[in-house]
């Protein structure tokens, strides 16, 4: 399972798209900003998100979040971690089974807490992405994988790794 740092890798503003020579996609209108990702890498994370191998991390609120057109209408992913670690959304909505867990086991909420309540209940192997982002936020055993310039590459080998 790939966890998507989304704010330091494949979203970029307004004056990065105009210097780019690759198709474009608007994914993101939030206060007057915009927000880009290539066509190829956009297709990509699509067919990741539907085969349910990848989890959006953001600093974002839930409502900032909702803004992000990608995650909303064209790959609505299965579980998102949000603010940092606060809030692990389970299709679109606060999982409340997590809040339940949470309160049993007398846990702070945090990406630790998300990753233990995860492996718990669906998944036992992580990757990170970039790793100079989310790695040193990450107390569980993952493959950090480094920045590289073509992310749709990153995410179409992905998506053939986790196929089989």
């Amino acid at each position: 399972m790939l966890l998507l740092d989304i704010d330091n890798s494949i979203l970029f503003d307004e004056a990065t798209m105009r210097t780019m020579d690759k198709p474009t996609l608007l994914v993101e209108r939030l206060d007057g900003n915009k927000q880009f990702m290539t066509m190829r890498a956009h297709l990509r994370l699509k067919r990741l998100v539907e085969i349910n191998q990848v989890i959006p991390v953001t600093n974002r609120t839930v409502d900032q979040f909702k803004h992000l057109e990608l995650f909303q209408i064209d790959a609505k992913p299965k579980w998102a971690i949000l603010e940092s670690g606060k809030i692990l959304l389970k299709e679109g909505k606060s999982d409340k089974r997590y809040e339940n867990w949470l309160r049993q086991h007398q846990q702070p909420a945090t990406m630790s807490s998300i990753l233990i309540y995860l492996e718990e209940v669906e998944v036992t192997n992580w990757q990170a992405y970039p790793a100079m982002t989310l790695s040193e936020r990450l107390t569980r055993p993952h493959e950090g994988i480094s920045f590289v310039e073509d992310e749709s590459a990153l995410l179409e080998e992905l998506f053939h790794r986790y196929q089989t």
